[in-house]
């Protein structure tokens, strides 16, 4: 306690007897190795602290002596160590706020009307700041766990302890025999009709038993559990019990034990339903086992388990590093540095906490307010894709109340605030001035702008070797891997139809050309008759002879030949016209085929201005470029290679098993391989890496397009 000595409004609290009300229980506890005092009232469930110099006060009002008599005794016995006027003032005002005082003084019945309404109207602004958990008490639970403790008294044994520490390491054990069936396609697998229904009926059952082992534990502890209520989580309906009357209890590890009590019951569920799902036949409880394990197991570790969120692991590192109130308390020291050091307000006290505080603050209060954006963002996002006006509702809230509120809030206090009358200038200059530069960043500073895509080298489009008609393979004249050159003869096709066809239109062509030798002396106009039909019989024969030498097929540029099949498969096998038969390759690539996305694709046309190629086992760039593109996107991949089965990036549809397909469209690009030692070693089908380098733009822009492209993506524009 710092404040004034002396101070003129002692005159109003001098002569007041007020006490500490007789339900108020008062105990001492030690965080960061610092003693305090913690005021718990059962009543309301909230717990105060103070330090030891302000309980050496508070600790003798008895109703009987005056504020003033106690504070001279009290300068009396401490000296220069004793509270001045203004802190004890101060505490009075704190104490009575928290309707922790009593006295001779009937209370105005106005006056209590009014603190219920602020009461309440707290309650409505946190559930507004935090529309994801909204919180509506309903029932008190006390007397339901007080009966029912016995029941589960064995549990909080060494003996339950180590039960329960065998059957976690069999369920992680199960569940890692099993992992790839457990995680493949989980996505699908729950928002199909199934998956939610089930997920809707597992939820509230298992929030229940999480809910109930936060108030056993507390009731283990001693401590007295007064309300269960209803959390609209994500707008669905959830249970949630008030265990906040456990941080009275005085050792750290009970207060850890309360909060962790309902991660250690849902992952008690998860581990039970992994070792039923294993033994069950497919159906509905191997369903519901599988909604447990996911509920209790992934739910509860990144939700509840995660210290970021004001949920169980919150209170758990809270009490754990010997922080109370780290969410409140972080802001505030965050708030002081940018008082003290960067506004330079005057007569500002030193700030009071310890060194594992400070640290603990400066470290968790950014983590924390970024992750729980992003998850409510993220969380709104998800439910606009499905209930598009519900979800836009929540990022709205999640904008305004996560973001806007907060920053008009501050920008308030400096700009008209009292606290910053003094310094109000410097205060308004730097932060009006911050935003005026961040803003002139945004629109106008330009940053390097460049993206990356994967390829494989491709087979050029005059090396495919095509069946030029129909017909049976009827012998393959060189060797598969043999060097040949333009021209060689390499596949001899027969068409026994065909063959036939053109025997019958040979023969037709001497029929006719003797016929028309014989009338040519004879009878002139019957000779004309049958020239025209020759002619017309000729060209059949020509088309025939053109069919007849299509089914030799021959190499279209000189290279290393290879067939699409074993040879000895592709003797007598039937193609049709088109069909690709084999690869005369060239002795080094040419050009990489590209999928880029559709995000890019603006930017790829419009502001390219370098690309660079590195082959898969080489660390140097090449420069390179475009040679041509394919007009139009398209879910087919060039090659399994890209897939992320294979190694690749790019995630496809596992529905088809034919061809690579990929869940988004992809447009394709070829690009020029430098005609260099690394590009000569290249083999077709490897893969290679692409740098698209783009002209610089604006951050605003850059940042605009991500998400724009977010949320084109999301909603399938």
């Amino acid at each position: 306690m710092a404040g004034g000595f002396f101070t003129q409004t002692w005159y109003r609290v001098a002569e007041l007897r007020p006490r500490i009300a007789a339900h108020v229980k008062v105990s001492r506890h030690r965080y960061g190795g610092q003693s305090w005092y913690v005021l718990s009232d059962p009543l309301s469930g909230r717990v105060h602290r103070v330090t030891p110099t302000a309980y050496l006060f508070a600790g003798r009002l008895d109703g009987k002596h005056t504020v003033d008599e106690i504070w001279q005794q009290l300068v009396a016995d401490l000296d220069t160590e004793a509270p001045g006027q203004e802190d004890v003032v101060t505490l009075l005002i704190n104490l009575h706020h928290a309707d922790l005082l009593a006295g001779d003084v009937p209370p105005d019945a106005a006056q209590l009307l009014s603190r219920r309404d602020r009461f309440m109207r707290s309650v409505w602004v946190r559930n507004l700041r935090s529309p994801l958990a909204m919180q509506i008490p309903l029932i008190d639970p006390d007397a339901f766990l007080t009966r029912t403790l016995p029941l589960v008294r064995p549990l909080f044994t060494w003996a339950g302890l180590l039960a329960w520490l065998a059957l976690m390491a069999a369920g992680l054990l199960t569940v890692a025999q099993h992992w790839d069936e457990l995680s493949n396609n989980v996505i699908d697998r729950v928002l199909a009709s199934e998956g939610l229904i089930g997920l809707a009926l597992c939820y509230p059952v298992i929030k229940i038993l999480h809910e109930l082992g936060h108030g056993y534990v507390a009731k283990w502890f001693g401590c007295e559990v007064r309300e269960i209520g209803v959390m609209l989580l994500v707008f669905f309906p959830v249970p949630y019990v008030d265990a906040s009357p456990s941080a009275a209890l005085r050792s750290k590890w009970q207060r850890a034990g309360v909060a962790a009590a309902g991660i250690a019951v849902e992952l008690t569920l998860a581990a039970l339903a992994a070792l039923l799902w294993i033994r069950l036949e497919p159906g509905i409880l191997r369903a519901a086992a599988f909604n447990v394990m996911l509920i209790g197991g992934v739910s509860s570790l990144l939700v509840n388990g995660n210290p970021l969120l004001r949920f169980d692991g919150y209170y758990v590192l809270s009490d754990l590093i010997e922080v109370p109130n780290l969410a409140q308390r972080g802001p505030r020291y965050l708030t002081y540095l940018v008082n003290r050091y960067i506004f330079h307000v005057p007569g500002l006290e030193p700030h009071a906490a310890p060194l594992h505080e400070r640290i603990a603050a400066l470290i968790y209060t950014p983590l924390s307010w970024c992750y729980r954006i992003f998850v409510m963002l993220a969380v709104s996002l998800f439910v606009a894709a499905n209930y598009f006006i519900a979800g836009v509702a929540m990022a709205l809230v999640t904008v305004v109340m996560g973001l806007l509120w907060p920053v008009a809030k501050a920008l308030w206090q400096v700009a008209l605030g009292p606290r910053y009358r003094l310094c109000r200038g410097r205060a308004a200059g730097l932060t009006f001035g911050g935003l005026v530069v961040a803003a002139l960043a945004l629109l106008f500073v330009p940053v390097p702008v460049h993206g990356g895509s994967e390829g494989v080298i491709w087979v050029p489009r005059e090396s495919i070797v095509r069946a030029g008609a129909d017909g049976f393979i009827l012998r393959i004249e060189a060797n598969p891997g043999a060097v040949v050159a333009s021209g060689a003869p390499l596949f001899v096709l027969e068409h026994p139809i065909a063959d036939a066809k053109r025997q019958v239109s040979a023969a037709k062509v001497q029929e006719l050309q003797a016929k028309y030798d014989a009338q040519w002396v004879n009878d002139r106009i019957g000779a004309e008759v049958t020239r025209f039909e020759l002619e017309q019989e000729k060209a059949n024969l020509a088309r025939e002879d053109y069919r007849a030498a299509l089914l030799r097929v021959n190499a279209p540029d000189a290279g290393t030949f290879q067939t699409i099949r074993p040879a000895d498969d592709m003797q007598g096998r039937y193609v049709k016209i088109g069909e690709i038969l084999g690869y005369v390759t060239p002795r080094e690539g040419q050009v990489a085929r590209v999928v880029v996305p559709q995000s890019e694709i603006e930017l790829v046309k419009d502001h390219l201005i370098d690309v660079r190629i590195r082959l898969a086992d080489r660390r140097t760039d090449l420069r390179s470029s475009i040679v041509r593109a394919v007009p139009a996107a398209d879910q087919e991949l060039p090659s399994s290679a890209l897939t992320a089965t294979n190694g690749g990036t790019i995630a496809t549809d596992p529905r088809e098993t034919r061809r690579a397909k990929a869940f988004e469209r992809l447009f394709q690009f070829d690009v020029a391989l430098p005609d260099s030692e690394a590009g000569a070693r290249a083999g077709f089908g490897s893969r290679v890496f692409v740098r698209f380098d783009y002209a610089w733009q604006p951050v605003g822009a850059v940042l605009y397009r991500h998400l724009r492209q977010e949320l084109l993506n999301r909603f399938d524009v």
